[in-house]
């Protein structure tokens, strides 16, 4: 099993379900408050960890009532926590409505925006320790670019979920190994409406253009699309009565890249991450939400 380094956000997920999207200036009622601990890069590193992972994390937390208690939920998850403690700002937090199963966030950086180069420098041996890199748009653009060139002098493999979305730079494009978008962020990235296999396979050509050749397309119900070689494949989603989406991708990218740092093939290694994110959004919550390596495994043999 090689090693697996997560470097990105950390959040306090705090979550309402409506029965319906309110319109501005509306008040409604709302039920099953809940609070969760999330963050795309922590997500991310608890879904690798859990399915069997050798996982460490990098990232920052405030100086609040939160800030232990995410640390303490990596740790408790598998994760090795490798990040720091910003004493003059607040632990990120994402405020998460629910309607019919599917979610809308607004997200305050807080500790997540704050993380600095010099702050990377002084744990760069993760890097040489970490054959598989996994970097998201939650923290500063120039942490993901040092982070991505460090991985390049290690030759360590990087995995970029582009979300939130942004104009990421073209000088971090060009050391990305593996890009992961949902269907929203591509089309952002691409002006490609993602609804059919025709406009699915012609977004993944327009990615690859910008210099990365691995691509994988998180699709939603309809599974996923992605490149294998020269091929661009498609592999539908399971079947599942969606509850919460708040972390299945994040379920599906840290599990696809626990498969690949397990030597699986590419096609193995999204047949599983899709069977671990369809648990995911069958429950509430972000990383509360994610599967066990049992768990997938009895879920895919069935």
């Amino acid at each position: 099993m090689k090693n697996i380094l997560v470097i990105g956000s950390i959040n306090m997920d705090l979550t309402v379900s409506t029965p319906r999207v309110p319109v501005m200036g509306e008040t409604i009622h709302g039920h099953s408050f809940s609070t969760s601990p999330g963050g795309k890069g922590a997500n991310q590193a608890i879904a690798a960890a859990k399915s069997g992972g050798t996982v460490k994390f990098f990232g920052a937390v405030g100086n609040d009532v939160y800030a232990k208690a995410l640390v303490n939920n990596l740790e408790c998850n598998g994760v090795e926590y490798n990040g720091v403690s910003i004493e003059d700002v607040s632990t990120g937090v994402a405020v998460i409505t629910i309607f019919n199963g599917n979610n809308s966030i607004i997200l305050d950086a807080g500790a997540n925006g704050r993380i600095t180069v010099e702050m990377l420098e002084k744990k760069k041996e993760l890097f040489a320790w970490a054959d598989y890199l996994i970097l998201q748009g939650e923290i500063p653009e120039e942490i993901n670019i040092e982070s991505a060139k460090y991985a390049k002098e290690t030759g360590t493999v990087v995995v970029f979920n582009p979300a939130p979305y942004q104009d990421f730079s073209d000088e971090l494009y060009k050391y990305i190994d593996w890009i992961i978008p949902n269907e929203s962020e591509t089309e952002l990235m691409t002006r490609v409406c993602v609804d059919n296999e025709d406009s699915a396979r012609k977004a993944v050509d327009l990615i690859r253009k910008k210099g990365v050749r691995n691509v994988i397309i998180t699709w939603g119900e309809k599974g996923s699309v992605y490149s294998c070689g020269e091929d661009i494949k498609i592999m539908p989603a399971r079947k599942t009565e969606a509850v919460d989406t708040t972390a299945a991708g994040d379920c599906f990218i840290g599990n696809f890249v626990r498969m690949l740092a397990e030597g699986s093939d590419i096609d193995t290694a999204v047949l599983y991450a899709t069977a671990a994110s369809s648990i995911a959004v069958s429950r509430r919550g972000a990383s509360d939400s994610l599967p066990t390596k049992n768990e997938i495994e009895k879920l895919i043999n069935c």
